[in-house]
């Protein structure tokens, strides 16, 4: 009896036609689209200023261990300790600073992925819609982008678990 319904709604839904099913890039859409190179733009702009803050702080740790290399030696233990803790300090703030911009350029990418994946889902319905298509895929992830309603069965095969 369900295999009828099914049928049924099948042709209900496609209404006796063929389906239209089309494919969108959306890597070249990320990579092409405005907003897309706004933020391509703008993120290389954030990881150069940040790799520059960090190099600063590199050079710093780099010319610290030099010089406590040099003066170990000569130094009396207090100083020598005093100048150890200081060089160990400063190559925790550098890798402070290294997983706090990590995070920072996750945060942002993430941020960017969902907000541009709804201006593109809301694109690819609204050029869909106009087209006639009936489902649209992603040629990579994520995978389906659209799905006409007339092709939803679930208010039918709820229908049928309830009865």
């Amino acid at each position: 009896m369900s295999q009828a319904v099914f049928a049924e709604d099948k042709k209900e839904n496609t209404q006796g036609k063929n389906l239209k099913v089309a494919i969108v890039n959306f890597q070249k859409l990320v990579v092409e689209s405005d907003l897309g190179k706004k933020f391509i733009k703008s993120q290389r702009s954030n990881i150069e200023k940040k790799q520059s803050i960090l190099g600063k702080l590199e050079d710093q740790v780099r010319k610290m261990r030099d010089s406590f290399e040099e003066k170990r030696l000569v130094l009396d233990e207090k100083a020598r300790d005093e100048m150890g803790e200081e060089l160990a300090y400063k190559i925790k703030e550098l890798q402070r600073k290294r997983e706090d911009f990590e995070v920072e350029v996750k945060i942002a990418d993430s941020r960017f992925q969902r907000e541009i994946m709804r201006a593109v889902m809301k694109e690819v319905k609204t050029v869909s819609e106009q087209l006639g298509y009936d489902m649209v895929f992603s040629s990579q992830a994520p995978g389906l982008m659209y799905l006409s309603p007339s092709l939803d069965i679930t208010d039918k095969v709820l229908e049928q678990l309830n009865n």
